[in-house]
């Protein structure tokens, strides 16, 4: 059985028709928003590993014997306050009035 070059042309044909069509796109037409600003202004992306100035702190207990952890801006932004929270104290049966974050 022998193909015809006309019905070889035709799917040739249509599948590059839609390399002229509008829903293809070369990376030149594409424009990146510009980013978006950096909270902290000290940040560096683009600094090398470990060079950031990590200060560590350990735990502490303070005069009721509760382990106080130390404040830490990267974990804790925009943490809800679970500790103060009216189901924090006595949802475990424990006292209402026992520390902060403790059950």
């Amino acid at each position: 059985m022998r193909i015809s070059p006309a019905l070889v042309a035709l799917p040739v044909a249509l599948s590059l028709a839609g390399c002229s069509g509008g829903n293809l796109k070369s990376a030149r037409d594409y424009h990146a928003p510009p980013a978006p600003p950096v909270k902290h202004p000290s940040y560096n992306p683009y600094a090398p590993y470990g060079e950031a100035n990590a200060t560590w702190r350990p735990s502490v207990f303070d005069r009721n014997g509760t382990i106080v952890k130390p404040t830490d801006p990267a974990s804790d932004y925009r943490r809800p306050d679970y500790e103060h929270a009216p189901w924090a104290t006595g949802a475990a049966g424990g006292s209402a009035l026992a520390p902060p974050g403790t059950f």
